[in-house]
């Protein structure tokens, strides 16, 4: 055998030697691996759902400036559906055609109007007869008796503005959140508002707790940032 075949033959026997993973440690790996992603993955989702809150609280804003804006070159007026009504969901959905101008879009209602979705919303944004908006004003038609809204009412008049609903996530008026999401209404649930004096804020909602009975349809009692009459 030559020196050389003998180097070869070491080298062989040494890789044929070297030791490797024993199925024991194996599985110690990876119930290492498993539990660094329990802990890590909750931190993740946390943060995803904070950063699409946060884009939905700066989309909400500049919605809200819109309306403001518009009233500005309305008698200071809010937005109210026209006569005869050329909108098939009412003002509630469709007050994006009467103030979008303001945010520099035109035309029909697109699904890529951004401004006005929600990145948590996976319904009402998605729908035409929504308008393809995440967010509803505050003076959507109702039946005579029902609480009344804001509809055409001065801005300036509001005696509580800092209180005044003026637009919010559409799940506000059922009583479920987007932050996190749950559709259904639930005692404690918050969704994102903007008020008619400019500032906008995660905002806790009083629901009664009865089936069939949304928070829209009657006003918090005392300790809630908010109000639906503007009063």
């Amino acid at each position: 055998m030559s020196n050389s075949d003998s180097g070869l033959l070491m080298t062989s026997d040494r890789r044929t030697n070297a030791p490797g993973f024993t199925l024991i440690e194996l599985l110690v790996v990876i119930a290492i691996v498993a539990i660094l992603s329990a802990l890590v993955l909750p931190v993740i989702g946390r943060a995803r759902g904070r950063a699409r809150q946060t884009v939905c609280e700066t989309n909400l804003k500049q919605v809200d400036l819109a309306i403001i804006l518009y009233t500005g070159d309305f008698s200071d007026s809010l937005p109210v559906l026209p006569d005869p009504n050329p909108f098939p969901n009412g003002v509630g959905a469709y007050y994006k055609q009467l103030v979008k101008g303001y945010l520099g879009l035109g035309g029909p209602s697109s699904p890529q109007e951004k401004v006005f979705v929600c990145p948590s919303d996976t319904n009402y944004c998605t729908q035409l007869r929504h308008a393809f908006v995440s967010y509803v004003f505050n003076g959507y038609e109702v039946d005579p008796g029902q609480l009344p809204r804001i509809t055409g009412r001065p801005l300036p008049a509001l005696a509580g503005p800092s209180k005044a609903v003026l637009v919010g996530e559409a799940v506000a008026y059922f009583g479920g959140s987007w932050h996190p999401v749950v559709q259904m209404p639930y005692r404690g649930a918050k969704a994102v508002i903007g008020f008619a004096d400019g500032h906008v804020g995660r905002t806790r909602i009083f629901w009664d707790g009865l089936p069939n009975s949304p928070p829209a349809n009657y006003e918090p009692p005392d300790g809630f940032d908010y109000r639906w009459d503007g009063e």
